[in-house]
């Protein structure tokens, strides 16, 4: 006899993934862990075998995905399936069998698909509902960093790929925000996902092709393929052949790719049959194609104690949950804390001082919580703010995730972050003024606003006799506060912390008003319509408006306009074409006659884009003393051209 509780419990785990992926695929804002939502569809799947029922639209037996009723729906050309998923390599094994196969990274990003038309990116769709209708966002797909606009092939081709947002980027663009806790793949999705694209941040993100759905070429291999997208100038997916012909192991190939070196988020490898006619004879079902094989990375849990938390008040008001246990090995890293992130998780655990506890690494790199085992439910959060003692209040956000919040606007802990963020390098440039010193220096009364670092001096000996300061910190502190004084608007106007003002939009502005702050603020008297300008929003004209005329803001801005002097850098920057104008170069190791900081600033004056990490864009790789081996490994990798600093020296002399 059929029993009523499992089908009860079918019911409730359908509308929880429903749920679930809502948050996900339309709201960018995931309420739960890729963990926790493969266990209820693992749940889900245990009880259809059980029961032998399979309500119409199961989760388990369709693609995950729905479309945003903002952007146009388009119909796809082929149906965009998933792959079948395992945590096993015995599976993968015996998938694989006498078969060569072709390895690669399973990104952790919003699968796209790109179609082109007389060698024109025309479309670009997301998977959207059950992978047969998808949204229409070529606005935010052609501002990404590598997705070409043009190739030279003029028949209709298209292109299915992923796009990704590296470690190093989503670190860029969300800083020490509560958006911050957002995986990368959650802020690549809601970057591409949006009726009005923000230039300045989309041209982060990376599109990585790994499949051709549609092509006037017929290819026999996976790996002939792959070859021809790369040929075509699109950044294909890092892959290697496997098979009985390597004479390696299916372990040592695994080894191979190391989430952990990798720049950007993949939860996993892909596993396909290099023959293309026998993959696509072996069909697919509803929900996947048999073709491929997902190895999704096995999340070893480890146990330990609860030992409490700690609250990090961001520059918003929001405040960050960390849980803290008896130190644990995972992964060969000493882990003691991981980021709960808000109210709402935390509730869930239940959680008591010394509850024994599971923790693991999400993706073999984000210390996760996974369960707690003891759920005592004794443990109390702190009512006040760790900084300034206000009271905490709880916010309820769109999706109904409850998190802690500060109110007072003057918490240094608020101010803190929010002059870090003037600090920083990409904003006025102020080496070494961290937010934890900026709060020290706060926490004396030394600063209490932008305003205030410009007049340091005036408690020069207070510092110097301060104990963990000193005549060395203070002149450091000093130097690099009187460093910014000359500035442009477009590091004016990043370091005011403007939502969407980052430092390309930051970059455009100050091009368009030659570096003065005077020329903006009379377009802004004027009214200007800053939309106009190539690369800035509406949204981000909008946000500059609302922070222009918002009188707190001004409050702190004016002062600042006397202590600064704007240049128009620009004008320095006009300079013989030579090796590297307009190329990306990275640099590893030390620079013996150069800080790397000024390094950097001789390739942009030499019309250079500089960058921190080496990718399949890069076009050089300077290499100094003691360089890193992962920047050269992956010069190589990407066939980038590698300078020693002797050569190095010679260009910039010449």
């Amino acid at each position: 006899m059929l029993s009523a509780n499992k089908v009860s419990q079918m019911k409730e785990l359908i509308l929880k993934i429903k749920d679930a992926d809502k948050a996900y695929f339309v709201d960018d804002n995931p309420i739960m862990t890729d963990k926790e939502y493969d266990e209820l569809v693992e749940k889900l799947k245990s009880l259809e075998s059980e029961t032998g029922i399979v309500f119409s639209g199961s989760p388990s037996k369709r693609v995950a995905g729905e479309v945003k009723k903002e952007l146009q729906e388009i119909k796809h050309t082929k149906p965009m399936l998933s792959a079948q998923k395992t945590k096993s390599v015995d599976e993968i094994g015996r998938f694989i069998a006498d078969k060569a196969v072709v390895v690669s990274w399973k990104l952790d990003g919003l699968t796209i698909v790109l179609r082109y038309q007389g060698g024109f990116l025309c479309k670009a769709i997301t998977r959207g509902r059950n992978g047969l209708v998808g949204e229409d966002v070529t606005g935010a797909v052609k501002y990404f960093r590598n997705v070409p606009k043009r190739i030279k092939e003029t028949r209709t081709i298209e292109v299915r790929g992923e796009g990704v947002l590296s470690w190093k980027d989503h670190k860029i663009l969300t800083g020490n925000s509560e958006e911050a806790s957002n995986h990368p793949r959650n802020v690549a999705a809601g970057l591409t996902r949006t009726v009005n694209p923000d230039k300045g941040r989309t041209n982060h993100l990376d599109f990585f092709a790994f499949d051709l759905i549609e092509s006037p070429e017929e290819f026999e291999l996976k790996s002939e393929q792959l070859k021809y997208m790369s040929e075509l100038g699109f950044s294909v997916v890092p892959n290697q052949d496997f098979g009985l012909h390597t004479g390696r192991t299916l372990e040592a190939t695994i080894k191979d790719f190391n989430p952990e070196e990798f720049y950007y988020p993949a939860d996993g490898l892909i596993f396909e049959y290099d023959d293309l006619s026998y993959g696509k004879s072996l069909g697919a079902t509803e929900h996947h194609e048999r073709r491929l094989m997902a190895l999704k990375w096995e999340d070893e849990e480890f146990e330990t104690k609860f030992t409490g938390v700690q609250l990090i008040t961001t520059r918003t008001g929001i405040v960050n949950i960390i849980a803290q246990f008896e130190e644990v090995n995972l992964n060969g890293s000493k882990v003691s804390r991981a980021s709960i992130h808000n109210l709402t998780k935390f509730e869930s655990f239940e959680f008591g001082i010394g509850d024994t506890i599971k923790v693991y690494n999400a993706n073999m790199i984000i210390p996760q919580v996974a369960d707690n085992v003891t759920r005592s439910g004794s443990f109390e959060l702190p009512k006040y703010c760790p900084c300034c003692g206000t009271v905490l209040e709880v916010n309820l956000n769109k999706n109904g995730v409850r998190n802690l919040y500060c109110p007072n606007e003057d918490c240094m802990a608020r101010n803190a972050q929010k002059v870090a963020h003037f600090c920083d390098k990409d904003a006025m440039g102020m080496d070494g003024l961290s937010a934890v010193l900026l709060e020290k220096l706060m926490a004396y009364g030394w600063i209490k606003n932008y305003v205030d670092l410009y007049h340091i001096e005036d408690h020069k000996q207070e510092i110097i006799n301060t104990i963990g300061f000193g005549p060395a910190s203070y002149k450091k502190i000093y130097n690099a506060i009187e460093g910014s004084r000359k500035t442009n608007l477009g590091r004016f106007l990043v370091g005011m912390g403007i939502p969407s003002i980052g430092t390309e939009v930051g970059k455009i502005l100050n091009e368009f008003c030659e570096g003065s702050f005077e020329k903006f603020e009379k377009l802004i008297q004027e009214e200007y319509h800053f939309s106009h300008i190539g690369g800035v929003s509406f949204t981000a004209e909008k946000n500059i408006y609302k922070w222009y005329n918002d009188k707190s803001e001004q409050r702190l801005f004016r002062p600042l306009l006397r202590e600064l002097k704007f240049v128009d850098e620009s004008k320095t920057k006009e300079v013989e074409k030579n090796a590297f104008t307009e190329k990306q170069v990275a640099i590893t190791g030390t620079i013996s006659t150069l800080s790397r900081k000024d390094a950097y600033r001789l390739l942009e004056l030499l019309g250079a884009k500089p960058c921190e990490t080496v990718t399949v864009d890069t076009d050089f790789l300077v290499v100094g003393t003691e360089p890193g081996t992962k920047k050269i490994a992956s010069a190589l990798q990407y066939n980038v051209k590698i300078i020693y600093e002797e050569e190095f020296i010679e260009i910039l002399k010449g």
